[in-house]
C-alpha cells in the first residue's frame, strides 16, 4: 500500500532558490509507485493544483507587513529594496509567517484526516514550517516526522541572543517529537546530533544536488573562459581572485584569459590591467546559465573560509554536472573540497592564499592550453544527481518505519 506524505515547506516553485529546487525535487523524484505526495507551501491565493501527480496546496501569508515573494527576475534596485524590506519584517515580528502558520493549522488537520497522511516532512529554513509540522505531529502522534535542516539554527554565525534562544527551544521540541532529522551536509548533521539527547531520533546526510543530464560539452573558446555564476556579498567576492589573476597577468599578458561573472553586481574594483578581460553579465535564467557553464573552460567557486564547516554552496552540484574544472576558492578542510577532490573535479586553494589561487590559475590555464582532457571521476558526479539524493530521502523513509 502507497504511503501518503506530506511536504511542508515556504519554498517551492515559482519561488526562486536553491531551497525551492531541493524540496521540489523531492516531491518530483520521491517513488511515485511507494508514495503518494503532498505539498503544502506558500501562495498568493488558497488554491491546490495538481502537478506531475503531485498535489500542490497553497496558502496565503495574510497579514499587513509580510515579507515578498522572489517569483521572477527584477532589476537590481528592485531586488535589493525587496531584501532591505524582508529584513526590516523579519526582525521587526516574532515570525514574519505568522499569518499563514495559522491559515495552515486552520486546513491541515483535516487534510491529514482525509488524505490519511502517513508522513510529514518539513523543511527549515524558515521556522514556519517546523512550526506547523509540531503541531500536527503532536495532534496527531501516529505521523513519522522527518525535520530537513539546509542550514543552522541555533548555531547559527551572528544570531542575537532572543533569536537563539527561539531557535534552541524549537530545537529542542524538534529533537523530541521527530523521527529524523536530515541536513545538507555531515558536519551539519553530526552538530545537530550533538545537540540532541534523544537516543530515537534518526540523523541523516542528504545533499543538495544538479538536476540536468550528464554530457561532456567541448568548448571551442579562443581564449581560455572562466565563468562564475551567482552573485558576490559580504566576505564573498572575487578581490583576491582578481588580484591572483592580475599578477599571473602581469608576469604574461598574451595569456589569452577572460572571465565572466553572470548575474553579479559590481561592487568591487577590477584591475586595470584586466579591465577588457572581466565581463560582468546580467542575471540569465537558469537553463541559460547551465548552458553559459557547459561553453567554459573553467568555472569559478568561491566561498571564503569563515569558521564554518560543512558548506557546499549550491550551485558547486551544477559545476559538478557541467564536466569543466572547477577552480575553488575555499576552506581547504571542508567538505566542498573534498567532494572537489573525490570527484578529481578540479583546483583548489584557500580563498586568502593569493599566491596558490595564482598557481592554481596557471595549471587550470596550462591543462587548456595544452587541450588535456580531465578525467572526472563520474560515478561520483552521478550520486549527486537529485533523483539520488531523493533515494536517501527514501531510506529515511523506510529507517522510520524499522522497529528499532
Amino acid at each position: 500500500m502507497k504511503k501518503n506524505i506530506l511536504i511542508i515547506s515556504i519554498y517551492y516553485p515559482p519561488i526562486q532558490s536553491i531551497a525551492s529546487n531541493r524540496i521540489y525535487s523531492f516531491a518530483k523524484y520521491l517513488d511515485k509507485e511507494k508514495y503518494n505526495i503532498y505539498v503544502h507551501t506558500l501562495g498568493n491565493e488558497n488554491s491546490i493544483e495538481t502537478d506531475d501527480n503531485i498535489v500542490v496546496q497553497r496558502v496565503k501569508n495574510d497579514v499587513l507587513l509580510k515579507p515578498l515573494l522572489f517569483t521572477k527576475r527584477t532589476n537590481k534596485f528592485i531586488h535589493y529594496a525587496k531584501v532591505i524590506y524582508n529584513k526590516f519584517v523579519t526582525s521587526f515580528f516574532d515570525d514574519e509567517y505568522r499569518g499563514w502558520i495559522g491559515e495552515s493549522l486552520e486546513i491541515l488537520p483535516q487534510f491529514v484526516k482525509e488524505k490519511d497522511i502517513d508522513v510529514l516532512i518539513s523543511t527549515y529554513a524558515p521556522t514556519a514550517p517546523h512550526s506547523v509540522a509540531l503541531k500536527l505531529k503532536k495532534e496527531f502522534p501516529h505521523l513519522k516526522w522527518i525535520a530537513d535542516m539546509r542550514d543552522e539554527m541555533s548555531q547559527g554565525l551572528g544570531l542575537p541572543s532572543k533569536l537563539k534562544e527561539k531557535y534552541a527551544k524549537l530545537e529542542n521540541e524538534i529533537f523530541t517529537y521527530a523521527n529524523a532529522v536530515t541536513s545538507v551536509s555531515k558536519p551539519l548533521v553530526d552538530e545537530f546530533r550533538s545537540l540532541s539527547s534523544n537516543q530515537n531520533v534518526i540523523f541523516r546526510e542528504i545533499r543538495n544536488g544538479y538536476d540536468f543530464a550528464l554530457e561532456e560539452t567541448k568548448s571551442d573558446n579562443a581564449a581560455f573562459t572562466i565563468t562564475y555564476m551567482g552573485n558576490f556579498y559580504g566576505e564573498r567576492n572575487p578581490i583576491n581572485f582578481l588580484k591572483a589573476l592580475n599578477k599571473l597577468m602581469q608576469k604574461d599578458d598574451t595569456k589569452k584569459v577572460i572571465v565572466q561573472l553572470v548575474g553579479v553586481k559590481t561592487h568591487f574594483e577590477i584591475p586595470e590591467l584586466l579591465q577588457e578581460r572581466v565581463s560582468v553579465i546580467a542575471s540569465v535564467e537558469h537553463s541559460e546559465a547551465i548552458e553559459i557553464m557547459k561553453k567554459s573552460d573553467a568555472l569559478l567557486l568561491i566561498h571564503p573560509s569563515n569558521g564554518r564547516k560543512g558548506v557546499f554552496t549550491g550551485k558547486l552540484f551544477e559545476y559538478l554536472a557541467a564536466l569543466k574544472p572547477i577552480i575553488a576558492l575555499v576552506d581547504e578542510e571542508d567538505v566542498a573540497a573534498e567532494l572537489i577532490r573525490d570527484a578529481n573535479a578540479g583546483y583548489v586553494s584557500d580563498n586568502e592564499n593569493i599566491e596558490k589561487i595564482e598557481m592554481i590559475l596557471e595549471e587550470a590555464y596550462k591543462e587548456w592550453q595544452e587541450k588535456r582532457p580531465r578525467e572526472f571521476n563520474i560515478d561520483v558526479i552521478k550520486k549527486h544527481h537529485r533523483k539520488e539524493q531523493a533515494k536517501r530521502l527514501e531510506k529515511v523513509i523506510d529507517e522510520i518505519y524499522d522497529e528499532r
